[in-house]
């Protein structure tokens, strides 16, 4: 049970992450630079990141995403800022993640958290390491997995990528920050009209499902948790509903300040 819970804080971080202001960007086939902004349920402003996207020169399909973040995370007390470098591959054949590092730091400009994630596709590895310097924690795993595999800050172009294929449901492996590695399914679970800076929008819900078992008492008591993404190519993210991080973190909503 407890560790089926854990996946409610997995689950969120792949569309925002507490620790690093994560956001299922527009980035790489779209605008370079994005912009998203957490609220809570009454419209005061949590926290907002704004997200790079370019090519890599010399490494043809490959891209480095830099996000920046700052506010009041889940997680963390007072203000915290955080930069991020994300290495990917996105040639058209292939999106496969490259490395992760991440950052932390409070008000004051003090390192407080650490991770980084190295994958190796060809032989379906990925080795991770977290350091929660408050709590002077280390944490070293390496995971092997088969197939697709991706983290928080992948996830908006694997969307896509499924939705422009015409595919309604997709499962694939997710790491994240515990270290850990779970099993999760997309579903497009509709089509409907939302409202994003005050513009209304046709957009695909899409649930994150959790693989734990349909028979699991964990699952009756994670939140349902969703992202909607454009209906109209290049798909983009345009927001997120549902817990920030863990079950005891605030309901909020995630919205893109930039794609329109």
């Amino acid at each position: 049970m407890k560790r089926a819970l854990v996946l409610i804080t997995i689950l969120l971080a792949i569309a925002a992450s507490p620790r690093s202001g994560g956001t299922l960007s527009c980035a790489e086939d779209m605008s370079p630079v994005t912009r998203s902004r957490c609220n809570d349920l009454k419209g005061n402003k949590l926290w907002e990141s704004s997200t790079t996207t370019v090519p890599i020169a010399g490494k043809p399909g490959h891209f480095l995403l830099t996000e920046e973040g700052k506010g009041n995370y889940s997680g963390f007390k007072g203000l915290t800022s955080n930069k991020s470098e994300f290495e990917f591959i996105n040639d058209g054949k292939r999106l496969e993640p490259v490395y992760l590092k991440r950052r932390v730091s409070s008000d004051g400009g003090k390192v407080i958290f650490e991770e980084t994630e190295t994958f190796d596709n060809d032989k379906g590895r990925v080795e991770c390491e977290v350091k929660d310097l408050i709590k002077n924690e280390n944490k070293k795993k390496a995971f092997n997995y088969k197939g697709d595999i991706v983290n928080q800050f992948m996830m908006g172009s694997y969307i896509r990528r499924f939705l422009q294929a015409g595919e309604k449901e997709k499962t694939t492996y997710l790491v994240n920050d515990e270290p850990a590695l779970y099993r999760v399914t997309l579903k497009v679970v509709g089509k409907e009209e939302i409202t994003v800076k005050g513009k209304k929008r046709d957009a695909y819900k899409i649930y994150i499902d959790p693989q734990i078992g349909l028979l699991s008492p964990a699952k009756a008591l994670l939140p349902k948790n969703y992202n909607w993404h454009s209906t109209r190519p290049p798909y983009e993210w345009l927001m997120f509903r549902g817990l920030e991080s863990s079950i005891n973190s605030p309901k909020v909503e995630i919205v893109s300040e930039a794609c329109e």
